[in-house]
């Protein structure tokens, strides 16, 4: 497995005029693996978006160096740099109303020339761009009328008309609805998967990025960076030291977060697929801990599409899950 990019006891921050300079993130070593899929995961300023800055170019490291396929980053002209990586910010279009069509065109300017000027191929690759994306359909429409996830996918098509091998992407699903993130999160595995692109993104979901990254870079406050594939992050506790937080706790089996138990009412529900899942799922949102083994004074079984409530040698059918939880809260800690 190749190392696209290599950062070398590297320290990233910014340095404000007349002012001493601030390290977000201080002497790490981490390696950017090709034709992978890889989550820079954290939290609000961690240094995430500076780390991608700092990774293509735009922003100088404070120590140590920074290998683009084995030479270093220094030494590339911005040309030469801009054929290798492409970055995706969240800084906003400031001509809202230009076409979808010259957004993606915007990306040929490494060689395109002074005059900026698109020839028969630089046409064919933008339009190609678009379909990977599927964005075609509205190549004439203005920026200004596109949905937050359109204008993604548009920006996307753009670092792909860039035709570079790396494509870096800041917060990518941002601002976006779930579906949509899911579709953002298909569209970039199929880029990697299907046309050996290299993508670095920053995230806050980490619970999507665990289902989803073929590797992840972990980034937290007092903690160096650090990189697995996400499984064994799981599996040697990582995930938990980085994340866990007061009232906030991962639930490794499950893979997300949850709050810790509020309080010590017990029940047990016996209860198969998925109707056995979400009824779990509704009674510890209700903050009943949950056993699947053994009895406990307050049980449910699932028989025949109905809910059966069992308490006191009480016992109350329900046929939907609803009238089940409406009954149940009326139940003190046992």
């Amino acid at each position: 497995m190749r190392n696209v990019i290599e950062c070398k006891n590297l320290a990233i921050g910014y340095k404000e005029k007349y002012k001493k300079e601030t390290i977000l993130i201080p002497d790490f070593t981490i390696e950017l693996h090709e034709s992978e899929l890889t989550a820079l995961i954290g939290p609000n300023g961690a240094g995430k978006t500076t780390l991608l800055k700092t990774i293509s170019g735009n922003l100088s490291p404070i120590a140590g160096e920074i290998n683009l396929l084995e030479k270093n980053l220094k030494s590339y002209s911005s040309v030469e740099l801009a054929k290798l990586i492409s970055i995706v910010l969240t800084d906003r279009i400031l001509d809202q109303h230009i076409k979808v069509f010259d957004v993606v065109a915007t990306g040929r300017y490494p060689y395109t020339g002074f005059w900026a000027k698109l020839n028969q191929h630089d046409q064919s690759v933008i339009n190609n761009s678009m379909e990977m994306v599927g964005v075609e359909s509205f190549a004439n429409r203005t920026f200004n009328t596109l949905s937050d996830g359109e204008r993604q996918k548009v920006m996307i098509a753009k670092a792909l008309a860039q035709n570079t091998p790396i494509i870096l992407l800041d917060e990518p699903a941002a601002f976006l609805d779930y579906p949509s993130k899911i579709e953002l999160i298909h569209l970039l595995q199929n880029l990697v998967k299907k046309h050996n692109k290299t993508i670095l993104f920053s995230s806050h979901d980490l619970e999507l990025v665990l289902r989803s990254a073929d590797r992840l870079w972990l980034v937290a406050s007092g903690k160096p960076i650090i990189t697995d594939i996400p499984e064994q992050l799981i599996l040697d506790g990582i995930i938990e030291q980085y994340f866990n937080q007061t009232g906030l706790r991962f639930d490794a089996m499950k893979g997300q977060f949850s709050q810790p138990d509020r309080g010590n009412k017990r029940i047990s529900i016996f209860a198969d697929g998925l109707t056995g899942i979400w009824l779990c799922n509704a009674l510890e949102r209700k903050g009943w801990q949950v056993n699947h083994d053994t009895d406990e004074p307050v049980c449910v079984h699932y028989i025949k599409e109905e809910y059966i409530l069992i308490y006191k040698e009480k016992t109350s059918c329900f046929k939907k899950l609803e009238y089940l939880l409406t009954e149940i809260d009326k139940y003190e800690d046992n």
